[in-house]
């Protein structure tokens, strides 16, 4: 259990060098200070995009499927399908950034985007987390 984010040890991790060892000691210290990883995160978010689809597709114009505007969805129907077999793969979400939440001091809230979906700032996930790691709550919405 932490008491806040700074408990995490982020700060001595290399933020201009987003490569894939960031990650790794990432989830590593994730792992260690809550017993979450971001594997758990990512299907946190997945599993929401999943059980929503319809309805985050409403708030949706259109979808340029990773960013390919000459491959634009505009019908509901097929951007419901896109956002249920593309935006629910774990491997499309990047955690963007962990904070406190600033309405409940228990909780830390995790920013995901999702890069399936247009340049990958359109689609978020958001999951709150206890400080021992418990997901309490997640869900994706359309930033547009």
């Amino acid at each position: 259990m932490i008491d806040s984010v700074k408990d995490l040890g982020l700060d001595d991790l290399d933020k201009e060098e987003i490569d894939e060892k960031f990650w790794e000691l990432l989830d590593q210290r994730l792992q260690e200070k809550m017993g979450l990883s971001l594997e758990i995160l990512k299907q946190s978010v997945c599993d929401a995009i999943k059980t929503r689809a319809e309805e985050v597709a409403l708030d949706l114009p259109n979808i340029a499927p990773y960013g390919d505007y000459g491959a634009m969805l505009e019908d509901n129907d097929s951007m419901t399908s896109f956002l249920k077999d593309e935006a629910s793969k774990p491997e499309n979400w990047m955690l963007y950034s962990i904070a406190p939440d600033h309405k409940n001091e228990n909780l830390l809230k995790f920013l995901l985007k999702c890069k399936a979906v247009d340049d990958g700032d359109v689609l978020q996930g958001l999951v709150f987390t206890n400080k021992s790691g418990m997901i309490r709550h997640s869900f994706c919405q359309v930033d547009v």
